[in-house]
């Protein structure tokens, strides 16, 4: 009898919280239970009730609390950080609460009720009453020195949660560090507490932009949590999606989908289709579908989840709106326009209906609806969304935050369109601004797979500025000088952090660093090896090639925390133009080729944008070349044939050069920082229409980064010394062997013997990969032996020089390498022995972890050794990369397959030339010139470049 007048009781109570106004309700609503309490039960009745439910309802809390309140839930559509109560949980929540009359509770008891009340009333939505219940709870614990009570913590983890919801994240990070802080001492760092206080910590340093900080927290808190629940565990599956969202934001999608899919496994298996926290797993995953480009899929799993929404919440709640919401996003990319705009105003409507105007959420969607607008021309409509979204931002969220940096963008668009350019142009500074300052806070502690993720994220940005920038109403105009800066600050961005962090380690005098240092090559070493593997070899020898990937990703991460480097910043904008140009004699001029993709409301066809410094200009001056898909297509083919066909060239130069010539005014010396398909000609063989070469014109210097003028231009070594590799002894094979090299060797090696030089010759079977790894810091180091670049075309299947071709399509530095002794053993489908590393076939990726800071000169004299992959901003992804990220200052390399006769005899003359007067580009020059006498066509004497200081 007293079990069901207590039902109806809940019942009432329940109907109650969801409706009442204000939190002066519960003072009428204690005093109505306890007039009806007295009315139907003896106090012996209530207690004998309490005590046969005590250890359910502790039950019942405890697996709540795992559940809900103590886990933070990210969700990678900004929807919100944490999920509601479950079906059925608020009754023994509130049920709870029925055990004594209010006058006979203890104050703990008091103070308790409040923190059950403060959730329930959170879990619903309402929030500023549950802040004001929560709030009241604290004081209650504090005031009467309560705070050793275990549910203390949970009143101030709570109350961080909430302010995390709400968009108040200063305050959300006090309160949950004061709640680690708390969990920490009174239950130390191996109980739950303390790892679901680490999760929330991790997933507001998720929504804050702190990625670096987030993964660390996340991944200690999963290992907490593992140890504890086990992993089949919601409180593990929780922080596997939360791991999974900060991995996507950090642009690490194939590691983020493995994570997530696990998490939802193991939600399947503990919770029904119908639970809020699978449902929300299943969000993520189709959130990132569609980031990954997989459509369909995001679209089946879109509207499923609208039809689960729609039959557990109705049309009128925020997880319902979550979901219109990404699918107008998803239509966005779809080109599936007229389904867009009535999706995000429904979804609009029910943010503001819930939340108010003041939240992340309603930002975000009219965000999303005022850009729709602005895509569709429609600028009147557009605006105010907008504007109202970047004051929303600010206000919320503060002017460093990722979100506020986007709208900023959003309205520079929107001005740059209308043709307001003023406008535009002083948003487009703001937001550029604070994207170098997000490089400088966030690169250090990244290892180089994650520099390379999150900038291939923020590049966008800068491409979309530079579009704008290529529109600017002058040849000469001060928003070039801006371009120019933003420019030489991050091209080559992610070569130099791995220089930086390379050379402070190995000179410095942290002997422990060092060892960590030798230890991550050690792991790349290993992966070398691996990479000959096939997935199937690797499954049937059973090794796992990802878990030491991970190793060797961690311990590059720990490196760079480590490295004093990171704790002093990039300072990627310390060089400007105006010092560039100072450095500018009056008949030179610095050129600086971009390339970008063109934008009107979407990303399309190549451009270049070419910036000239004239030290007599304020300004530099541009020239925009449209048509970048020709020049990177068929006029590129065009050139190749030509060059290999021996035939005149009449057509090249108009197209790559012509555009460009007046820049040079009357300049004779040109320094060239090269972008896009620039990197792949030899500017030199570029005839023009009176029949002179452009090597006739100019004294063409190529540099990395026009910024690389202010550096400093001493030599890197004081010791004459030198490492000479030619005619490596292939083995059995398909190698033809190359005997000039055997003579350029040869020569060269008198020739610097006659200044003094030390020099170490390896050739025949001593020219061995082992012994080329082993080469470390020569002044020179010059190598005469076949080169390649493997293409699509070639990695079909199986092995190509020893690599699988999986492995090489995913990386590539594993695509271009130098063909050392033995190597004619994993030439075409010949299986590698697995023994070694040590192969024969050095690739780029292998290249890379050789020590040459101290090295003034690498000749690499071999067939195509300046190939590989171009990626715009950061140049050749091949060993011209490998090699400059080794330490090595200038380089000489080959665009294609050279003659060996023409090549003997053009570094013969170069060195002469060179140990005579120590310039290497005017010695550069004169053996091409020379060489040109002798053979006419450029396919002999412009097949190589130099590119450095």
């Amino acid at each position: 009898m007293i079990y069901n007048v207590m039902k109806r009781l809940y019942t009432l109570l329940l109907l109650v919280l969801l409706i009442l106004p204000s939190s002066d309700t519960f003072g009428q609503l204690g005093k109505m239970l306890k007039d009806k309490a007295k009315n139907f039960a003896s106090g012996d009745g209530l207690n004998k009730l309490r005590d046969l439910t005590a250890e359910r309802l502790d039950e019942a809390r405890s697996n709540f609390d795992s559940t809900s309140f103590s886990y933070a839930i990210s969700l990678n559509d900004n929807s919100g950080l944490y999920d509601l109560r479950e079906k059925g949980e608020g009754f023994l929540k509130i049920y709870s609460n029925l055990g004594k009359v209010e006058d006979e509770k203890e104050e703990r008891e008091k103070a308790r009720d409040l923190l059950d009340r403060g959730e329930g009333l959170y879990a619903s939505g309402y929030y500023q009453m549950a802040e004001r219940l929560l709030l009241a709870s604290k004081e209650k614990y504090e005031t009467h020195e309560l705070t050793d009570d275990i549910n203390y913590p949970k009143v101030i983890s709570n109350l961080g949660l909430l302010y995390s919801t709400t968009g108040r994240y200063t305050a959300a990070e006090e309160f949950i560090l004061q709640a680690l802080n708390q969990e920490k001492e009174s239950r130390g760092e191996e109980s739950t507490g303390y790892g679901a206080s680490l999760n929330n910590l991790a997933v507001l340093h998720k929504e804050t932009g702190r990625y670096t900080e987030a993964e660390a927290s996340i991944v200690q808190a999963a290992a907490i949590l593992l140890d504890i629940h086990g992993n089949n565990s919601m409180p593990f599956a929780i922080a596997q999606n939360n791991e999974a969202m900060i991995y996507q934001a950090m642009g690490r999608y194939d590691q983020a989908e493995v994570v997530l899919k696990k998490a939802i496994d193991i939600s399947a298996g503990l919770q029904s289709s119908k639970s809020g926290n699978h449902q929300k797993f299943i969000s993520n995953l189709a959130l990132l579908y569609q980031e990954m480009g997989k459509y369909d899929l995001a679209e089946t799993t879109y509207k499923d989840l609208i039809a689960l929404k729609e039959r557990r919440f109705g049309k009128r709640h925020p997880d319902y709106a979550h979901v219109l919401n990404n699918l107008a996003a998803l239509y966005m990319e779809m080109g599936k326009y007229d389904q867009v705009e009535t999706l995000l105003k429904e979804a609009i409507g029910i943010y503001e209906r819930k939340f108010g105007k003041e939240h992340p959420l309603y930002a975000a969607a009219i965000s999303d609806l005022g850009n729709f607008y602005r895509f569709q021309a429609d600028f009147g409509a557009a605006e105010p969304l907008l504007s109202e979204t970047l004051d929303i931002r600010k206000k919320l969220l503060g002017t460093e935050h990722p979100q506020y940096v986007q709208s900023t963008e959003d309205i520079a668009i929107l001005y740059w369109k209308k043709g307001e350019r003023e406008k535009a142009e002083s948003l487009y500074k703001e937001s550029l601004q604070q994207s170098l300052s997000f490089i400088n806070r966030y690169f250090p502690p990244m290892s180089e797979a994650e520099k390379t993720r999150y900038w291939d994220k923020l590049r966008p940005r800068f491409e979309r500025f530079y579009a704008f920038a290529a529109e600017a109403p002058s040849e000469t105009h001060p928003l070039l000088g801006d371009v120019y800066d933003y420019h030489i600050a991050t091209k080559g961005l992610l070569l130099n952090s791995t220089n930086k962090i390379k050379k402070k380690i190995l000179g410095g005098d942290d002997k422990e660093l060092i060892s960590k240092y030798l230890m991550w090559l050690d792991q790349k070493e290993k992966l070398a090896k691996l990479y000959s593997y096939s997935r199937e070899e690797l499954v049937e020898q059973k090794i796992n090639r990802d878990s030491l990937e991970k190793a060797a990703n961690a311990t590059e991460k720990e490196l760079s925390q480590r490295s004093e480097i990171f704790s002093e910043g990039y300072q990627l904008n310390n060089v400007t133009y105006k010092e560039v140009k100072a450095r500018l004699k009056q008949s030179e001029v610095a050129i600086e080729v971009i390339r970008f993709r063109n934008y009107d409301k979407t990303f399309s066809g190549a451009r270049y944008l070419v910036l000239a410094l004239n030290p007599t200009a304020d300004f530099p001056s541009k020239v925009v070349i449209d048509n970048g898909d020709h020049l990177e297509g068929r006029y590129f083919k065009y050139y190749n044939n030509a060059i290999h066909q021996k035939i005149t060239d009449e057509y090249s130069y108009p197209q790559y050069w012509a555009p460009i010539r007046p820049l040079t005014k009357e300049a004779r010396h040109l320094y060239l920082s090269l972008d896009g398909v620039y990197n792949q000609i030899s500017l030199n063989t570029l005839r023009n229409p009176s029949g002179n070469y452009l090597i006739q014109e100019y004294d063409l210097t190529l540099l990395a980064n026009s910024r690389d003028l202010i550096g400093n231009n001493k030599s890197a070594s004081q010791t004459k010394s030198a490492v000479l590799v030619g005619f490596p002894e292939y083995g059995n094979g398909d190698i033809p062997p190359l005997p000039g090299t055997k003579a350029e060797v040869t020569n060269i090696g008198r020739l610097l013997t006659s200044k003094a030089y030390k020099i170490s010759t390896l050739s025949g079977a001593n020219a061995s990969e082992q012994s080329f790894k082993a080469i470390a810091n020569p002044k020179v180091l010059h190598v005469a032996t076949h080169g390649y670049f493997l293409e699509d075309k070639h990695l079909q299947q199986g092995k190509v020089f020893g690599i699988s071709s999986e492995s090489a399509r995913d990386n590539p530095l594993l695509r271009a390498g130098l063909l050392l002794a033995g190597a004619g053993s994993t030439t075409g489908e010949r299986q590698n022995t697995f023994e070694s590393s040590n192969n024969g076939v050095l690739t780029a990726y292998e290249a890379m972890n050789m020590s040459l800071d101290n090295t003034d000169l690498v000749v690499l004299s071999a067939c195509e050794t300046a190939v590989g992959d171009v990626k715009a901003g950061e140049g050749v992804y091949g060993l011209q990369r490998a090699f400059l990220a080794a330490g090595a200052k200038a380089l000489i390399m080959s665009l294609w397959k050279v003659d060996d006769e023409a090549t003997q005899e053009l570094m013969t003359k170069f060195y002469a030339g060179w140990l005579k007067t120590g310039n290497k580009q005017q010695a550069f020059k004169e053996a091409q010139l020379a060489l040109k006498i002798k053979y006419k066509e450029p396919y002999y004497w412009g097949g190589f470049v130099l590119v450095g200081s």
